[in-house]
C-alpha cells in the first residue's frame, strides 16, 4: 500500500507542476496586461497637456503615442523564409574563376560573392563592382546580381583581359532587404534564399572598409558599374573615379565625364522621357546579345522577366509605362529560358515563400513538367507582395520613407535661400493613412533632419478602382523654400502636365511648435507622373532658385 501510494506521489508531481507554472503565467500575463492599459490611460489623459504639438494635419487629429510602434509586418513573412545551408561554389578552385566553374548553368552558385570578395581582397585582385541606387528596389538589386554574373562570363571568355572578379552589392542595407517583399519573394521563386550569407550589402564590413572605402586609395584596383541611376550617391562621392560604366534609364544628372560613349554610358532616355521602363530590359538585351541563341538559365530568366513585368506594370497601356523594348525583353525571356531545368529545380528545392496554390497559378503547367510562368499571374503575385496594404498599414513612418528613398544634388546651388539637395520618399499608401501613423510628425522631422536635404518629398501611391491616386507633400524648416516650390508646381508651366492641386484642408494648426516643418499637401491629377519625371522638375526649377 505505501509502495502504491509512492507511486501515486511521483506520477502527480509532474502535473502539479506543470498547473503550477501555468497559474504563474496567466497571473504575470493578467498584471502585465493591467499594468499596461493603466499607463495607456495615464498617458491618454496627460495629452492635452502637450500643447505644442501639431493636433491636426488635412483635417486628421493626430494623437500623442504612447510609444513608437514596433515593426512587425515581417514576422509572419519572415517565419517561412528558410535559410539553407551555404553554397560551396567559390570553394578555392572556384575562385581561381576556372570557367567550368562559371558556365551559364551556375548563376545561383556564381552568386556566393561574399567568400569571392574575401578571396579578391587577400589576394589583391582586381575587381569590378556593380551597384544600383540608395533607394534599392527591384530593378537596382535585380540589375546588379544580373548583369554581375554576365560580365563575369565575358572575363573569362576573353583570355586577353587581366583576371577580373566582379562583384555585385546590394544598394541597401542588410537589415532592409527584409523591407522589400516583392525582391525576397523573387529571390526565393529562383532558388535564391541564403540571402545572409551569399550576397554583399553595402553596410557590409567587407564592403565599407576594402571595396567602397571612406578614403580612396591611390593604389586601388577597385572599378565600379551605376545600373538604374547615373550619379553615385552623396555619400559614396569621394569615389567618383572609380566610375568606368553607367546603365540607367533615368535622366542623364551629367556626373562622371570620364565614361564616355554609348557601350560605357548607356542611359535609355530621351527627350524627357524613358525609352525602357526597368534597367533589367536593359540587362536582358545585353544579354542575349552574346547567347547565340542558348537558353537562359531558368533563375537568371525569371529574376529578368519579374522586375520587368513590375516596372512596365505587365504593359498594361493605362500605366503608360512599359515600352516596345520592354515587351520585346519580355517575349525573348520567356521564349528562350530554360523552363525545363526549372520545374527539376523545384522538385528538389521548392520556394518557400508561396504556397502551392500560387505556384499553380503562375506555373499553370508544371504538374507536365512545364514551368514556363503565366506573365499575369507572377506579375500579380510579385506586384501584391509589393504593394500589400496590410504591410504598409503596420509600417512605421520611419520604415515607410526608407523603403524607397532617393536623395538628389542640384546640379547648380543658389547663393540665397540655396537648395543644394532633395530628398523624395516614395510610400504605397493613401497620404491620409500616412498622416494618422503614430509619431508622424516627429519621425517626418528626424528622417528630415538625418537626411540632410533642403527640400523633403513625399510621394504617395495606392490604387482606387484599379486606378492610380497620387498625392504628394513637400515639407522643409525653411517655409519660403517650401512655399516657392509649391508655387512653381501649382502654377509654372513645366509642371502643368502633372495637375497639381493642393488640399487646402492640409495645415498645421497654429498653436503648433515652431520646430515643426513647414508642410504643403497637393494631389496630383496625372497618375502617370512618377518620381521618374517630378524628380527633373523640382530639380530643373532648384538649379534656377536664385534667379528668381
Amino acid at each position: 500500500m505505501m509502495q502504491m501510494r509512492r507511486r501515486q506521489k511521483q506520477s502527480l508531481s509532474p502535473i502539479l507542476a506543470f498547473l503550477f507554472s501555468i497559474s504563474i503565467i496567466i497571473i504575470l500575463w493578467a498584471t502585465a496586461t493591467a499594468f499596461s492599459r493603466g499607463i495607456s490611460r495615464s498617458i491618454f489623459k496627460t495629452s492635452s497637456l502637450r500643447s505644442n504639438r501639431p493636433s491636426l494635419l488635412c483635417g486628421l487629429s493626430l494623437v500623442p503615442s504612447t510609444g513608437r510602434r514596433l515593426t512587425t509586418a515581417f514576422n509572419s513573412f519572415n517565419s517561412l523564409y528558410k535559410k539553407q545551408p551555404i553554397r560551396s561554389i567559390l570553394s578555392t578552385t572556384a575562385m581561381s574563376l576556372s570557367s567550368s566553374s562559371h558556365t551559364n548553368d551556375n548563376f545561383i552558385s556564381y552568386l556566393n560573392t561574399n567568400d569571392a570578395a574575401r578571396y579578391a581582397i587577400d589576394n589583391d585582385s582586381k575587381v569590378h563592382l556593380i551597384m544600383g541606387n540608395e533607394a534599392g528596389d527591384a530593378d537596382s538589386i535585380i540589375s546588379a546580381l544580373a548583369l554581375s554574373y554576365i560580365q563575369q562570363q565575358q572575363h573569362l571568355k576573353n583570355e586577353d583581359i587581366e583576371e577580373t572578379i566582379v562583384l555585385p552589392i546590394v544598394s541597401v542595407p542588410r537589415a532592409d532587404i527584409s523591407l522589400r517583399r516583392d525582391v525576397m519573394l523573387l529571390l526565393d521563386l529562383a532558388g535564391i534564399t541564403n540571402l545572409d550569407d551569399d550576397l554583399l550589402y553595402i553596410d557590409d564590413d567587407l564592403v565599407t572598409r576594402h571595396l567602397l572605402p571612406s578614403t580612396l586609395s591611390t593604389t586601388s584596383k577597385a572599378t565600379l558599374t551605376l545600373v538604374d541611376h547615373n550619379r553615385i550617391r552623396s555619400s559614396l562621392s569621394h569615389l567618383s573615379s572609380m566610375v568606368t560604366e553607367i546603365v540607367d534609364h533615368h535622366e542623364d544628372e551629367n556626373s562622371h565625364e570620364q565614361v564616355v560613349g554609348a557601350e560605357k554610358r548607356s542611359i535609355a532616355y530621351e527627350n524627357g522621357v524613358a525609352t525602357v521602363a526597368s534597367t533589367c530590359t536593359l540587362i536582358t538585351e545585353r544579354l542575349f546579345q552574346n547567347q547565340n541563341n542558348r537558353p537562359i538559365d531558368a533563375s537568371l530568366g525569371l529574376l529578368l522577366l519579374g522586375v520587368i513585368l513590375l516596372d512596365s506594370v505587365n504593359m498594361l497601356p493605362e500605366a503608360g509605362k512599359g515600352t516596345a523594348r520592354d515587351e520585346e525583353a519580355i517575349q525573348l525571356l520567356l521564349q528562350h529560358t530554360d523552363w525545363t531545368t526549372y520545374c527539376d529545380k523545384l522538385k528538389t528545392t521548392p520556394p518557400s515563400l508561396v504556397d502551392e496554390t500560387i505556384m499553380k497559378k503562375i506555373f499553370p503547367n508544371i504538374d507536365d513538367g512545364n514551368c514556363k510562368p503565366d506573365r499575369t499571374a507572377l506579375f500579380e503575385t510579385l506586384s501584391n507582395a509589393k504593394n500589400d496594404p496590410k504591410l504598409w498599414s503596420v509600417l512605421s513612418v520611419n520604415d515607410c520613407l526608407r523603403i524607397d528613398y532617393k536623395r538628389f544634388i542640384v546640379p547648380e546651388q543658389s547663393s540665397s535661400l540655396s537648395v543644394s539637395s532633395i530628398g523624395l520618399s516614395s510610400v504605397l499608401l493613401s497620404m491620409d493613412s500616412l498622416l494618422v501613423k503614430d509619431n508622424f510628425i516627429d519621425d517626418l522631422t528626424s528622417y528630415m533632419t538625418s537626411s540632410g536635404v533642403d527640400l523633403f518629398g513625399i510621394m504617395a501611391l495606392n490604387f482606387q478602382d484599379g486606378k492610380p491616386n497620387r498625392e504628394l507633400l513637400l515639407t522643409g524648416n525653411d517655409p519660403k523654400i517650401v512655399d516657392s516650390f509649391a508655387d512653381y508646381l501649382l502654377n509654372h508651366p513645366d509642371a502643368a502636365f502633372l495637375e497639381i492641386s493642393e488640399r487646402s484642408e492640409c495645415v498645421v494648426d497654429k498653436g503648433a511648435s515652431s520646430e515643426i516643418p513647414h508642410i504643403r499637401v497637393f494631389k496630383q491629377g496625372n497618375g502617370k507622373g512618377s518620381r521618374k519625371q517630378v524628380a527633373p522638375i523640382l530639380l530643373g526649377y532648384a538649379s534656377t532658385f536664385s534667379k528668381l
